[in-house]
């Protein structure tokens, strides 16, 4: 739901199907079209060759009197993919290993027409009509292509050597007909105009591909025309997306279900869209629509965001000075104060929910992201919805009551979980860290922890230290009651220069993209 300038790139996927899902009904329905056409095409053209042309008497070969059987293999090879293919649903290995053993084929076989019988003609006509139409019509992976183009290419000398070296009649033409050099030259030049059909091919296959791929980056679900990837998290994908009539800048999150879960991650995801709709603060993302496709997909479109999330802020740039720290916990203590006030807990605070964008010319302005395992505090629903074997939440920054599962939370979990994200701007480090995750929090279950300003490389006010301290108590009596007794805090401590938005506007003149100071190691 954010987009950060120092986030890598995600390849981009699918909204309603994956694009693989789509590509395998367009190849099944295409295939199908074009063995049922190939099928007609290839009975016509054998008439008209054994009835009109048929072979010249005037040449002279061994296979000359198989050459009926050798056209029927073109009808019976169409035939029997065209049977294949409708006798059942084939995966797309399935329907990639008809395609290409059929055009194979036909392209070997057209090849050793050429040698056996004409000679001196270069089957070109022939393999450049299966090459085209398999290149236009059938939306097979580029490497597919490449290897019947590498047939097309190479299968020709390789026909032509081997049926000049084993078939003495062929070899005697040649022999009484210019030699090893006559042999050569239509080879040669036939090689060379195949190679060039091979490689002009596989280019309209892979323009065509990404042609494809585009077209279904921009599938729409409901009003919303998807672009692009922008990540995923717990709860489904997120996408870059506009409103098909506004054209508003939109981000659109749709439901990953699990196997064997889909009632239950739906209930969350439901209950994810209810809860964060019902919160107005100016600091808490923006729910904007939310709806269902005709599949089934549950998504909802939110406020898109540009800049970074204090994971990257502190990752990129070090920590951060006190007075910047306070200016956005004191953002994100009101989006919570309003939650609260909602009976709605957060349960998932941590630095990458919390995200720094603009608004209104305002820099520094915080977004708190992902109510996906808010919890209504007296909801036997919602209790019912969680309760899954599993800890929620990020262990390196989960309150000790959330770990425990058998005590009861509000919303001084979430203080707790903030005091952590204050460790980590003010520290550039967790409270805790340790090998596995278990570790963790067994740390927050029973370690007191270090003061930031002991492990932090910045000078920070003993009264700063002590607010992070209060919030990272074990037991939820000695935190602060409430996010608002927090704010009050933290607006209490005083600074010689304290930080607001003009410099927060130029920091980020200084470290937009292409204009980034890293910290340096």
């Amino acid at each position: 739901m954010e987009a950060s300038p120092f986030a890598p790139a995600f390849v981009p996927a699918a909204a309603v199907t994956s694009f693989e899902e789509e590509l395998h009904l367009t190849l099944r329905r295409r295939l199908r079209l074009v063995l049922v056409i190939g099928f007609m095409v290839a009975v016509a053209a054998h008439l008209f060759y054994q009835n009109v042309t048929g072979l010249d008497p005037e040449i002279y070969t061994p296979f000359a009197p198989w050459i009926d059987v050798i056209y029927d293999l073109f009808v019976v090879s169409v035939g029997l993919a065209t049977l294949l293919l409708f006798s059942r649903d084939w995966s797309t290995p399935g329907l990639l290993a008809i395609d290409y053993t059929l055009i194979t084929f036909n392209i070997l076989l057209a090849q050793f027409i050429a040698v056996a019988f004409d000679r001196n003609e270069i089957p070109v006509f022939a393999i450049s009509i299966l090459l085209f139409v398999h290149a236009a019509f059938i939306p097979v992976p580029v490497l597919s292509q490449v290897g019947l183009a590498v047939t097309a290419a190479l299968g020709f000398p390789l026909m032509a050597g081997v049926l000049y070296t084993w078939v003495p009649e062929i070899r005697g033409y040649w022999l009484e007909n210019g030699g090893i050099a006559a042999f050569r030259a239509p080879v040669l030049e036939g090689t060379f105009q195949l190679i060039v059909l091979a490689v002009i091919s596989v280019v309209i296959t892979k323009l065509l591909y990404h042609i494809r791929l585009s077209l279904h980056r921009a599938q729409r679900l409901g009003n919303y025309v998807i672009e692009r990837e922008l990540g995923r998290g717990g709860m489904g994908q997120v996408f870059v997306a506009q409103h098909a009539l506004m054209c508003r800048p939109t981000a659109v999150k749709v439901m990953d279900s699990g196997p064997g879960d889909g009632h239950l991650t739906m209930a969350r995801f439901e209950r994810e869209v209810r809860l964060s709709s019902t919160l107005s603060h100016p600091n808490t993302i923006t729910i904007y629509d939310y709806g269902r496709t005709g599949k089934e997909t549950l998504y909802y479109a939110m406020e898109y965001l540009e800049g970074l999330n204090l994971e990257e802020l502190v990752a990129h740039f070090g920590p951060v000075p006190p007075e910047r720290t306070i200016f956005i916990l004191d953002q994100v203590c009101g989006s919570l104060s309003e939650a609260h006030d909602k009976q709605i807990i957060h349960r998932d605070i941590k630095p990458s929910n919390i995200f720094l964008t603009h608004r209104g010319g305002l820099w520094d302005f915080v977004k708190v992201l992902d109510f996906g395992l808010a919890k209504e505090i007296r909801s036997d629903e919602s209790d019912t919805i969680t309760k899954t074997g599993v800890v929620l939440g990020t262990p390196r920054y989960i309150a000790p009551e959330a770990a425990n599962a058998t005590e009861r939370m509000d919303g001084r979990a979430d203080l707790y979980c903030l005091g952590g994200v204050a460790y980590w701007m003010l520290a550039g480090r967790p409270p805790f860290e340790a090998p596995s995750s278990v570790q963790v929090i067994v740390h927050h279950l029973r370690t007191p922890a270090e003061a930031p300003s002991t492990v932090s490389e910045i000078c920070i006010p003993p009264g700063l230290d002590a607010i992070v301290m209060r919030c990272l108590a074990k037991d939820p009596a000695q935190r602060f009651q409430s996010a608002s007794e927090l704010r009050v805090a933290l607006r209490d401590l005083r600074f010689g220069r304290p930080w607001t938005h003009e410099l927060a506007e130029e920091w980020w003149s200084l470290h937009r993209p292409g204009s980034t100071r890293r910290k340096e190691p």
